[in-house]
């Protein structure tokens, strides 16, 4: 397969964003959708051809227009970017075809999807840093605009802070990248590489480059401090673009964020990335189970099994790495599953408050069962896919007791939040749920308290097509159950596939110490469910809901983490 062929990977959803647009020449022309499969279809032929060479241990590099000097725009395809890519159109596709089911989604919607498909698969195969500044742009811009789609205040209002704090982010970096072209007059991964083995700047100024780099690719990967936006961006956004952002967009450009790191071979970003995706779980999932909207509570979950990935990565032991990338590819598989499950149920139902929603189970008990899959995959329940990647990272943090206690106190919040959650489809209220057939008199609404009157629809009156809905759980499902039951396999073929080498030792996840585990943090976390949901219990998530950051202390936050960072750098440099 020729070289220049892995630039088909940016051009053909370029190319098909633009099909997508006749559509709004010629109306009686429906080719939007039949454009979305093909683009989608092409480029898992294209990365299927690509595979065997790459699974055979072949890279593939190539220098856009023939600029073959310091500042080419350059493209390179590894292990790891096949990877990424394959996750990138999988759940991008999906994803799209859950959007298929409602009619509200027109050809602009899938426009803008493929201008962010095409430019998150130009940052994973960037191999030059301007390529790669350039290429987060398009991500950024689309997904605000994507996260504003329903043209809703609070929409408008979550994509607006999504685009000032990454517009700030993409500042910083950007001083990052002057810094590197001002003193090896390079953009290239190379001349980075070459830069951080031996510095011509001051200790300072080193410092001060690398933290750039990394705080300005944080706030996109959302991890302490840079996290301020990701709740509400992932909550308010459409339910097929939530799965995106949660699923692959944060995923996207964490790959940035490792390589970089890698290049520049810091222990202190690493140290600091421990630190900070530790603390980032536990922060994610306290404020998760604090949630009474359902996508705010799925939203904040994003924060915390980042935080699992992040933590992995900084860790640096074989097994937490291997984890870390594993756990990647399955968050992108079970959180993408839960974000479109329960967008059904705001659909069907027109309600996003755990308050008012009850006993969904006994209408659409399909629909529970796919739910039910996304929660045990993220509880790290086995056989699902998160108990494997779960255990690989915690077994990876054993040396590093404070930060392994607290993934575990973890993984007891996690079990608690989707506890509470799946209470949508088994817990009665108070007083029964009203069924569409049951006719609403004059002042049911007024006598029935807010908290205990909803409407179930039929998928046909919600105006949903039930197969374009339906197929991508099944899929998603299926994965997060294949992806656990042969967790093993999967994970040494990553391993290979990434590091060209087999992992030493055996990892065996099912054990009696690994199940006794689980059953310890089920038995807390459905303990810490009851807790969290008595009465003195919903007096303290009501306190707790009621702080709100504002936006002067995001940017505090972000301007933090981007000096502490510049200082951890610089401290460990000195004699």
């Amino acid at each position: 397969m020729p070289e220049g062929g892995i630039v088909l990977f940016i051009v053909v959803p370029l190319a098909g964003s633009f099909f997508t647009l006749l559509e709004k020449i010629w109306p009686d022309r429906r080719i939007t959708k039949p454009s979305v499969l093909l683009v989608f279809l092409s480029c898992l032929l294209i990365l299927l051809i690509y595979a065997k060479p790459i699974f055979q241990g072949e890279e593939y590099r190539i220098i856009l227009g023939n600029w073959g000097g310091p500042i080419g725009i350059a493209q390179a395809m590894d292990g790891f970017a096949w990877v990424g890519l394959f996750l990138v159109y999988a759940v991008t596709f999906l994803a799209l075809i859950y959007a298929f089911s409602d009619k509200t989604y027109d050809s602009s919607f899938y426009f803008f999807s493929l201008i962010l498909t095409s430019g998150m698969a130009g940052v994973i195969l960037a191999a030059d840093l301007f390529n790669l500044f350039v290429c987060l742009e398009i991500v950024g811009i689309s997904a605000y605009i994507l996260i504003a789609y329903a043209k809703k205040e609070r929409s408008i209002l979550a994509s607006f802070k999504y685009l000032l704090l990454s517009s700030l982010g993409i500042s910083i970096f950007l001083l990052g990248i002057f810094g590197i072209y001002r003193n090896t007059g390079s953009l290239l991964f190379s001349g980075v590489a070459g830069y951080f083995a031996s510095p011509t700047g001051s200790a300072r100024e080193t410092a001060l480059i690398l933290a750039a780099l990394i705080a300005g690719l944080g706030v996109r990967t959302a991890f302490i401090p840079f996290h301020t936006w990701l709740p509400e961006a992932h909550s308010q956004a459409p339910h097929p673009v939530s799965a995106l952002l949660s699923g692959v967009v944060i995923k996207v450009t964490f790959i940035a964020v490792w390589r970089l790191s890698v290049i520049s071979g810091s222990l202190e970003v690493r140290n600091f990335l421990l630190c900070s995706g530790t603390i980032t779980a536990l922060v994610g999932v306290f404020w998760a189970l604090m949630q009474k909207e359902i996508k705010v509570l799925l939203a904040w979950h994003s924060v915390s099994q980042m935080g699992y990935i992040i933590a992995g990565f900084g860790a640096g032991t074989l097994l937490s790495v291997s984890g870390s990338l594993f756990h990647i590819l399955n968050h992108a598989l079970f959180k993408s599953l839960l974000f479109l499950s329960l967008g059904l149920v705001i659909i069907l139902t027109n309600e996003d408050s755990l308050k008012k929603i009850g006993g969904l189970g006994r209408k659409y008990p399909l629909l529970a069962l796919f739910f039910t899959f996304g929660a045990l995959s993220i509880a790290g329940f086995p056989p699902f896919n998160g108990f494997v990647s779960k255990k690989l990272i915690m077994v990876g943090l054993k040396e590093h007791p404070a930060a392994y206690w607290t993934l575990w106190i973890t993984s007891v919040g996690t079990l608690a939040s989707f506890t509470k959650l799946s209470a949508l489809f088994w817990k009665k209220l108070k007083k029964q749920p009203l069924s569409q057939s049951t006719p609403l008199r004059k002042g049911d609404l007024q006598k029935n308290s807010e908290e205990e009157v909803f409407q179930i629809s039929s998928m046909k009156k919600a105006g949903l097509n039930k197969t374009a809905a339906f197929f991508p759980l099944v899929v998603l499902s299926i994965l997060c159950l294949i992806t656990g039951l042969f967790g093993r396999p999967i994970f040494e073929m990553l391993h290979f596939l990434i590091f060209r080498q087999s992992p030493s030792g055996i990892f065996n996840p099912w054990t009696m110490e690994n199940l006794w585990e689980t059953f310890l943090v089920t038995s807390l976390g459905v303990f810490s469910y009851f807790l969290v949901t008595s009465r003195g219990g919903e007096v303290f998530q009501s306190r707790i809901r009621s702080l709100r950051l504002s936006l002067d202390w995001t940017l505090v936050f972000l301007l933090a983490g981007f000096i502490s960072l510049g200082l951890t750098v610089f401290l460990s440099k000195l004699p």
